[in-house]
């Protein structure tokens, strides 16, 4: 199937939120097959997404033509320039999902040091439609949690296979048991798949209980006219189609 119709223009944020990553990810798939999809990624947000290993999916999200780009913080410098398409609208809308409690702290408190929340604030000076999915809100969520070493499976063989195989030399010893450093993770799987003994494990589900304070700040969001804030990053593409 063809990616990336004229049908509209979609500037996406990433931030470092892991919980409605992979959600959000299924989404963007399918939205990019009808619409131009480029995405801003913090540099929270940049790692998180090689952690759970999508670096893949989204250089089939975005290819890399005109309106179909990944555009880094990390490439972009303190000024954030190209977050002043959201300024000309070049863009129909901004979709932020799934927005950190970081990045909706930020919002609420009208800090613009990163490219998601820099083009937040240009895309309101733009009028430029904004839709919000924040990761945390009211009620207790369970999360996908990315590559762990269970330590009570672990049987401390004397020469961890998965260290030497790790290609992003990403595992390391500690304490005489293997651990991953997920700032080197680049979430391959290699190791999932080659721990003898399944110690490895990949989107295990944890219960999460979101901050009182994180809370009060999406209800903050919520009242404000700007923004249009979601539950869920399944409920984007109708709240998408009022707008195009």
């Amino acid at each position: 199937m063809k990616w990336g119709s004229e049908l509209g223009k979609i500037g996406w944020g990433i931030t470092g939120a892991g919980h409605l990553l992979q959600e959000t990810f299924g989404v963007m798939e399918k939205l990019a097959r009808k619409h131009s999809v480029s995405c801003f990624i913090s540099s929270a947000g940049e790692r998180v997404v090689h952690i759970y290993g999508l670096q893949q999916k989204l250089s089939e999200i975005c290819p890399g033509n005109y309106y179909q780009e990944v555009i880094l913080e990390t490439e972009q410098g303190a000024a954030f320039p190209l977050a002043g398409r959201f300024l000309r609208k070049t863009y129909d809308a901004l979709i932020v999902s799934p927005a950190s409690a970081n990045t909706v702290a930020k919002i609420i408190a009208g800090i613009t040091d990163t490219l998601v929340t820099n083009a937040i604030a240009q895309a309101e000076k733009g009028g430029v439609q904004i839709i919000i999915v924040p990761s945390d809100q009211i009620g207790i969520k369970k999360t996908r949690l990315p590559y762990v070493i269970n330590r009570e499976i672990c049987l401390k063989c004397e020469a961890c296979s998965i260290i030497a195989l790790c290609p992003y030399e990403a595992i390391v010893l500690s304490d005489r048991l293997p651990k991953i450093d997920l700032t080197k993770c680049e979430g391959c799987g290699i190791c999932l798949r080659k721990c003898p003994h399944g110690a490895v494990t990949f989107g295990q589900r944890v219960r999460v209980t979101p901050r009182k304070i994180d809370i009060e700040n999406v209800k903050k969001m919520r009242k404000n006219k700007n923004y249009v804030v979601l539950n869920s990053p399944k409920k984007i593409p109708k709240t998408l189609n009022k707008v195009l």
